[in-house]
């Protein structure tokens, strides 16, 4: 090699080093501007609400949240179970000509939590509790938490799954679910502040800034399914509407992403997860205009969803729609508004819906494999976890307070948290596990915790439930 050749291979070879060093010094600059946005979500997750204690905030921080108990719904009635629709797999409309008896608008009844001491006493109203339990709800209790326990610790990661599984995790445990940052290995950090810095998951971001130059979440594979169901996800969790979200950095606000569901409201389509997100968000009178001028509210909402099919062809067998409208209804009636017009038709639906589904419910305790379309009974584990999941998760939601002692009701979530304890290993799929730990985590917070943890998003304390399942000897061997 010529001496020319030589200092020419020098000189290439110093580029790249420093070319490499620039990188790394880059990527490193990435990862730490990276982590303080992700440390600043956290910290605004916990500490948006400015109307929020002191003591309320230590206990965020510690796993825990306060919530606004259930409203308890006006029975519809009793009588034998009958699928809820016309000869043709069409719902029937109910013309409601007078008002159901409420409380007078003007002076509702409360159900707001009393303002909370900064002496945390849930230790002692959770043994008082305890008296009142019988020996197979406190078994019922143990189990429950001890399948929450469990599967809080076994959080996913951002390299292997994407943002679709992510979000699935992120609605079993609300606002404390972690994520594991860059692989199975990596660093825990808050899931729903991962999301709120647009962070990538196997490679793939949920949000974007669309050609209006607005906030959308994406649809289609393997980010959200259904349109505005990431906004109903952090609906259910309690995220705020001031909470920031960050595109491509740009901020947002979940507020402007509402604006956004709102404006892509569309006759026809499956407005489920929109009207889950508006029911959160907005006053039950609300009303706004889509981007083609059409006029809606959340009666609209309601009565479109009603008019759209439960049978053979809506998602996850229908469920998905029965809790929209249900999460609806209990909307309303916390803000202390008469139930008339299509919440009252809303009403009566549900309450068909609710004796139909026990009606298909097997010996077990699991219900029907087969959705709402017939009594079935299907050997796959897989199977069973996605439809009992599903269907229970929605009738934990929605059902009055006096059913969750129902003993069809304790049968089922007996089921569902005996399938989830026998095999706490297994790879279940990612998103019927999400609903079914959804569902035992509601049932867990209306049944267990009436006081102050009966609304979905609201969960049990992490670190209380890490601490059952470390103490705990009681799992079944494999």
């Amino acid at each position: 090699m010529t001496p020319g050749r030589c200092v020419t291979l020098l000189f290439a070879l110093l580029g790249l080093w420093v070319a490499l060093a620039i990188a790394d010094s880059g990527g490193s600059g990435s990862q730490v501007a990276e982590s303080q946005r992700l440390e600043s979500a956290v910290e605004s997750l916990t500490t948006n609400d400015s109307a929020q204690s002191v003591a309320q905030r230590t206990r965020i921080r510690n796993g825990s949240r306060l919530a606004d108990p259930i409203p308890v719904p006006t029975p519809s009635g009793t009588g034998n179970a009958q699928p809820p629709s016309t000869s043709n797999g069409t719902h029937p409309v109910t013309t409601v000509k007078t008002a159901a008896e409420q409380p007078d608008a003007d002076h509702p009844t409360s159900d707001e939590p009393a303002a909370e001491s900064t002496v945390d006493n849930s230790a002692d109203d959770e043994s008082s509790h305890d008296e009142n339990l019988s020996t197979e709800l406190l078994s019922l209790r143990t189990k429950v938490r001890r399948v929450l326990g469990t599967y809080y610790r076994r959080p996913l990661n951002t390299a292997e799954h994407n943002p679709w599984e992510v979000m699935h995790g992120l609605i079993a445990f609300g606002v404390e679910t972690k994520v594991l940052r860059g692989g199975p290995n990596g660093e825990p950090v808050n899931a729903a502040a991962w999301f709120s810095i647009n962070g990538s998951c196997r490679g793939l971001q949920m949000l974007e800034i669309d050609y209006r130059g607005r906030i959308n979440a994406k649809k289609g594979p393997y980010v959200q399914g259904h349109f505005g169901q990431f906004l109903a996800i952090l609906a259910q969790c309690h995220v705020k509407t001031d909470y920031a979200l960050v595109v491509d950095g740009r901020r947002f606000t979940v507020a402007e992403l509402m604006e956004t569901e709102k404006l892509t409201c569309q006759s026809g389509t499956e407005l489920t997860f929109k009207l889950i997100s508006c029911a959160h968000y907005l006053d039950s009178d609300a009303t706004w205009k889509d981007e083609f001028g059409q006029t809606w509210s959340i009666e609209r909402l309601i009565r479109e969803e009603i008019q759209q099919p439960i049978l053979r062809t809506a998602p996850c067998g229908g469920t998905h729609r029965l809790m929209g409208l249900s999460y609806a209804l209990r909307k309303r009636q916390k803000q202390g508004k008469h139930i008339t017009g299509e919440f009252r038709r809303a009403e009566i639906y549900l309450n068909d819906y609710h004796r139909y589904a026990f009606g298909l419910q097997n010996a077990d305790g699991s219900f029907s494999t087969a959705w709402f379309e017939r009594k079935a009974d299907e050997p796959s584990v897989d199977r069973r976890l996605k439809t009992s999941g599903h269907i229970l998760e929605w009738l934990a939601w929605s059902v009055e307070e006096p059913q969750l002692t129902d003993p069809r009701m304790i049968k089922a979530v007996d089921y569902l948290a005996s399938i989830l304890d026998a095999e706490p290993t297994r790879a279940w799929e990612i998103g019927p596990m999400g609903h079914a730990l959804h569902a035992l985590a509601i049932y867990d917070r209306r049944m267990f915790r009436k006081d102050e943890w009966s609304q979905p998003g609201s969960h049990l304390p992490p670190k209380e439930l890490a601490q059952r399942v470390e103490a705990s000897d009681e799992r079944p061997s494999p």
